[in-house]
């Protein structure tokens, strides 16, 4: 089984699976992006109405509630070199100040914050996986069979199975629609 996402399994040697399983995993990039949660005693932002979705035009991208309290971030590709290029001790400020803007003051008081700079993490080598057009088609069918003895884990191989499927479902649909008239 391996746990590791596509970026640091390159640099593994693994045998005893088809070189057609190894070439799929290998299609796959990642993109240099970064996450970003704040963690809050309450979702504050449903007393204005808000449902804590946002896309947002600063470093920060898009934002969602993860949890109870829980508002999580992008930080997109395109964004990622202004994130690296802030010191260190202004990113957690000025990310929160963003979110303020979005959500008001009170995303200025978290309980705990947490930045994660996946995109340069030598332990994932990058947080979401990029897909050029067709590829989805071509990783996805092998990961949804998991060919024995190799197992791959982790969302950056399971959203290949779920969007080739998804593209499927789609193309099947319009199929329909077509044929139908």
């Amino acid at each position: 089984m391996s746990a590791l996402p596509v970026g640091p399994l390159r640099d593994v040697s693994v045998s005893g699976v088809s070189e057609a399983r190894l070439a799929s995993l290998h299609r796959q990039r990642h993109a240099t992006a970064a996450k970003f949660a704040a963690v809050y005693d309450r979702p504050f932002w449903r007393d204005a109405g808000l449902n804590g979705l946002s896309e947002a035009e600063g470093v920060l991208g898009s934002t969602w509630p993860q949890n109870e309290g829980v508002l999580s971030a992008l930080i997109p590709p395109e964004r990622y070199g202004v994130l690296l290029g802030t010191p260190p001790h202004l990113r957690t400020p000025e990310l929160l100040a963003e979110m303020a803007g979005m959500f008001g003051d009170e995303a200025l008081r978290p309980a705990a914050c947490h930045l994660r700079l996946w995109g340069t993490d030598p332990w994932t080598q990058g947080y979401v996986t990029q897909w050029p057009p067709g590829e989805v088609m071509a990783v996805g069918p092998l990961h949804g069979t998991h060919e024995p003895p190799f197992y791959v884990c982790g969302s950056d191989q399971w959203v290949a199975g779920y969007m080739e499927g998804a593209v499927r479902t789609g193309r099947a649909a319009a199929e329909e629609v077509l044929r139908r008239g």
